[in-house]
């Protein structure tokens, strides 16, 4: 392995390293939301099944179709932009975490990690 190859290898894996707790956004809260958007979804859908089976008429079905689309998508949109709020409070909570010294102590050790890959790649390059 070249220089630049150690040195590319060694940069993705700080990048990972370091930015691994960002990816980490789906905590409780959001997959709670995600659930509750998905069961509010399909309840949506079930009573639009159930207000156009009770339908006799094509113009009571065809107003009940577009009343069902509606309301379907307004909860998609619903849950969309609750799902957006939980990730933007998790992030600005990691933002503000009053615990700074932890994230010091978590990007240091990720530094480290990083420098031993980095070293365990030029042992290996250097052995061919």
């Amino acid at each position: 392995m070249s220089k630049s190859t150690t040195l590319a290898l060694a940069a993705i894996s700080l990048s990972i390293l370091t930015w691994s707790n960002l990816a980490l956004a789906s905590r409780y809260e959001v997959r709670r939301e995600v659930r509750e958007g998905i069961r509010s979804v399909e309840r949506e859908k079930r009573e639009a099944r159930r207000e156009l089976s009770r339908c006799t008429t094509r113009e009571c079905a065809r107003r009940e179709i577009n009343e069902g689309y509606r309301e379907v998508n307004r909860e998609r949109r619903e849950a969309r932009r609750e799902i957006r709020r939980e990730v933007r409070d998790y992030r600005r909570e990691q933002y503000w975490e009053d615990n700074r010294d932890d994230r010091r102590d978590n990007f240091l050790g990720a530094v480290v990690v990083g420098a031993a890959v980095v070293g365990v790649a030029a042992a290996i390059a250097n052995s061919d």
